[in-house]
């Protein structure tokens, strides 16, 4: 026996089949576990293997049946048509312009502002005048 020899189980060698089961099935969306049984390994042999099958080309599988069923929509399939208009697009609508806040006040304005209207809410509020409308 040579030393070159290494008992135990030979490394796992994924085929071009195997990749190719892998990205189907992550973009249709099965779990890594149902992947991992469907191909009798481990879900720790999936993950270390075929890690570019389930992020990169479960994307890509997606995006070529989707681009299949946009095709086959233009052509007049009323099923594809059902199944393309029945999907909801994740992108949202551009935000609303928000109005501009008001100016923060610096510390001594805030402080000024809080000491006009210390008495909002107290029992001092029906004694002490009210806040000028230009302070507020």
């Amino acid at each position: 026996m040579s030393d070159d020899s290494k008992g135990g189980r030979p490394p796992f060698k994924p085929s071009a089949s195997q990749r190719r089961k892998v990205s189907i099935a992550a973009g249709a969306g099965m779990s890594h576990e149902e992947i991992a049984l469907g191909l009798a390994i481990s879900r720790n042999t999936l993950e270390k293997y075929f890690e570019h099958e389930l992020s990169v080309g479960a994307y890509q599988r997606k995006l070529e049946t989707l681009d299949a069923l946009h095709k086959a929509a233009k052509k007049g399939n009323v099923a594809a048509i059902k199944a393309y208009n029945a999907m909801t697009p994740r992108a949202a609508a551009p935000p609303l312009d928000q109005p501009d806040k008001a100016a923060k006040l610096g510390k001594k304005e805030q402080q000024q502002a809080d000491a006009t209207t210390a008495q909002v809410g107290t029992e001092w509020e029906d004694i002490l005048p009210r806040p000028s409308s230009s302070l507020q």
